[in-house]
């Protein structure tokens, strides 16, 4: 299967468990408004926290580079959340083959997630504004400038995806679920999975988390 459509399938059910049906209206089932827009441009913040671009600070240190991609995908299940809310997911089919670079360009990265942030910031204030698919091929050009095809977005994007899933079927909103599986974060725990098994299944991972979580 074309794997950004799945991404968009496994996003739309994340959100309606966890939002409610009602969420592609802009609202949650408890009524709290939804602005997508917003959590991109505080997610690419976020991303570029993750470069040493602080002149005060040690300007000699390497970037945190796999922060950095880990961000990326929080702003994809940000953008696809928005594409579905807005009804038009197929577009973003096109980016299906894209071509990474070579090397990572952290420079460029900085560069583009700062345009992305101005984008979205500035379409939540002027709710005329359609800057969807300008954030997208935004995006899938910072993707690349981090070396990072579809591929690895996809099981990186997994990863997340069923994480979050699993935390809310085990008591997250609640205070139940419990983060530390035998002292590690369930973000490490679900990471290393998919590094030993990188071809896994949605399904197959998601029982992967449960044998973990049941040690």
């Amino acid at each position: 299967m074309n794997q950004i459509k799945q991404m968009f399938e496994l996003q739309q059910k994340l959100n309606d468990t966890t939002n409610g049906l009602i969420w592609t209206e802009g609202a949650t089932k408890e009524g709290r408004q939804i602005s997508w827009l917003r959590c991109i441009y505080m997610e690419a913040a976020e991303a570029i926290d993750s470069f040493n671009w602080k002149h005060w600070k040690n300007i000699e240190s390497e970037p945190d580079l796999d922060n950095a991609k880990v961000e990326l995908v929080d702003i994809w299940h940000f953008i696809m959340s928005e594409a579905i809310h807005f009804g038009d997911t197929q577009f973003a089919e096109a980016y299906e083959d894209m071509t990474p670079e070579r090397e990572i360009n952290p420079e460029m990265t900085v560069e583009i997630l700062e345009k992305m942030l101005a984008v979205a910031a500035s379409a939540n204030v002027d709710k005329s504004k359609n800057s969807l698919y300008e954030i997208t091929g935004l995006f899938f050009q910072a993707l690349a400038t981090m070396s990072m095809n579809v591929s690895e977005l996809y099981k990186r994007y997994l990863v997340k995806n069923q994480l979050n899933t699993f935390r809310q079927d085990h008591g997250y909103k609640d205070g139940t679920y419990i983060k530390l599986w035998g002292g590690v974060e369930d973000n490490v725990v679900a990471f290393k999975i998919m590094e030993d098994y990188p071809n896994l299944t949605p399904e197959q991972f998601y029982k992967k988390l449960e044998e973990a979580y049941a040690l």
